[in-house]
């Protein structure tokens, strides 16, 4: 008795850097300034991620012992999670994996018309950066004087963490324009790994 082949899926395959680890092979590495910058970004990335594993946990053993429960535990986690998104933003932009909108990437591989479109994009990206770097500055000020309920920690320290990652996705953005002409490197979880 044979087993029946599995049918082809009507789906092409795609190479992810999921699917394909080697897909950053080739890559030149980036700048130095750039690595620094991202080994930053990744580290008090993973601090606040602890705390915010910390924080849940601890509201896990407040459901079952009423006694340790502390109400910051739940706002230290929320807190952690928003300035953690904030700060790695500059990192996600400079490895793609922020949300893009690959409709002509396919069509215009191998053409100038692709690196042009690499500029634009590249462009784009720091305009609208700066623009919410800048919106988070604004804020900064306002929400200084409001403090979280738990904590009393400012609400404007959130605008710190997101200036902070605006102003570097402007960076890292601005960083891929001169070298629109080579491959790009691509978000590997692996990297993110101990």
């Amino acid at each position: 008795m044979t087993e029946k082949e599995p049918e082809e899926s009507i789906y092409e395959h795609s190479n992810t850097s999921y699917t394909v680890p080697q897909l950053n092979e080739g890559v030149p590495p980036d700048p130095r300034f750039m690595r620094v910058l991202s080994a930053v970004e990744v580290a008090i990335g993973v601090v606040l991620f602890a705390l915010l594993f910390l924080g849940v946990m601890y509201q896990v053993l407040g459901r079952y012992f009423p006694a340790i429960g502390w109400v910051g535990a739940g706002e230290l986690a929320l807190l952690s999670m928003v300035a953690m998104t904030f700060i790695t933003t500059g990192y996600l932009v400079g490895r793609n994996g922020h949300i893009v909108l690959e409709v002509f990437d396919q069509v215009l591989a191998g053409k100038k018309l692709f690196i042009a479109l690499r500029v634009v994009s590249a462009i784009i990206m720091v305009a609208t950066s700066l623009a919410l770097a800048y919106e988070a500055f604004v804020k900064i000020e306002i929400e200084w004087a409001r403090a979280s309920a738990a904590m009393h920690i400012p609400l404007g320290t959130l605008y710190v963490f997101a200036l902070l990652g605006f102003l570097s996705a402007a960076v890292h953005s601005a960083v891929k324009i001169p070298y629109a002409n080579r491959p790009e490197r691509k978000l590997d979880i692996s990297e993110m790994e101990g």
